[in-house]
């Protein structure tokens, strides 16, 4: 069964060790990212992760390092993940390792991802994919790794774009208020010039929830563009 749903963007500056002096900028989002995972850990009996790469596939216990971003942080998914670390690893991935490792740390997260360019039927079957996972009796948490727009500021990594603000809040608005429906209806073209990588995850996430049949409350921890870049942190419940 599904136990909940966390949210949170993959950043690498999520990682004090690359951000150096500038760490205490994030500090808030770094908090609220670490919350919402031990949150979910506290209500689930496994974790299962779903983030976006540029093809789909399944990642379980494996081993990653932030080494090409900066700073050879090693990662695990699982506690007893090992081998060389990856420095190719996809950045969800690492995510879900860094984030499992303080927050979680006696959790195996397996890692879905869906393709960036899933179109509505591809999300659909990684939907159902994780659905499988969802009929035994054990708690399932999901944790989802989704990046927002990277065009909300002249000095965002994709610059300014008039058109991101208004999808990010649509983004933004939609998690707050458990709103599948909305995130379904975005638009994976618009998304795209956008920067909006996660589009797929969330996309996933609402039909995931949709099909559990549960009601769920919406709870935001977090929701900023830091360096202008939408991130959102958040759980269903």
């Amino acid at each position: 069964m599904l136990s909940a749903v966390a949210f949170v963007p993959s950043p690498p500056l999520l990682v004090p060790e690359l951000m150096g002096a500038a760490s205490d900028e994030v500090t808030e989002l770094r908090d609220a990212a670490l919350g919402v995972v031990r949150d979910l850990a506290d209500r689930s009996d496994v974790l299962l992760a779903v983030g976006v790469d540029t093809h789909a596939g399944l990642l379980r216990s494996v081993v990653g390092t932030y080494a090409g971003w900066g700073a050879d942080v090693v990662v695990r998914t699982a506690p007893d993940a090992d081998g060389p670390p990856d420095p190719a690893l996809p950045l969800a991935a690492s995510t879900v390792g860094w984030l499992r490792e303080r927050a979680a740390p006696e959790s195996a997260v397996d890692v879905m991802l869906v393709a960036v360019d899933a179109d509505a039927g591809q999300c659909a079957s990684v939907a159902r994919d994780i659905g499988d996972r969802l009929s035994g009796s054990d708690r399932v948490g999901l944790l989802v790794v989704a990046d927002g727009a990277t065009t909300l500021t002249a000095g965002a990594p994709g610059a300014f774009d008039d058109r991101a603000e208004g999808v990010q809040q649509r983004v933004d608005d939609a998690l707050a208020a458990v709103d599948s429906a909305a995130l379904r209806s975005l638009d994976p073209a618009l998304c795209a010039e956008l920067g909006v990588s996660g589009r797929a995850a969330w996309q996933v996430a609402a039909a995931v929830a949709d099909a559990s049949g549960r009601r769920f409350i919406g709870r935001t921890a977090y929701r900023a563009a830091p360096y202008g870049v939408g991130y959102t942190v958040g759980t269903w419940t």
